[in-house]
């Protein structure tokens, strides 16, 4: 049963960080709009400072939700059995 709770666990927190990752990255989108910009890796290439600061902002987001992720794991599965 305990393995069974673990699978439920790991599903979940897969499809919610995905998912959550890509909302962050589709609100990046959403707020720079049809300002060019480009993606190489983790970084943005693009001349204008909007971006830039937007970018940063978003990024920001997506690391700390990350780390809740895994501070909100940990203590799910602390908590199991």
């Amino acid at each position: 049963m305990i393995v069974a709770t673990y699978a439920v666990i790991a599903v979940v927190f897969i499809v919610v960080g995905m998912g959550g990752i890509m909302y962050l990255d589709h609100m990046f989108s959403q707020s720079v709009g049809d300002r060019p910009f480009s993606m190489k890796g983790r970084r943005v290439v693009t001349d204008d400072p909007y971006v830039k600061k937007q970018f940063r902002k978003f990024y920001a987001l997506r690391v700390a939700f990350s780390i809740g992720l895994i501070v909100l794991l940990l203590v799910v599965v602390s908590n199991v059995g």
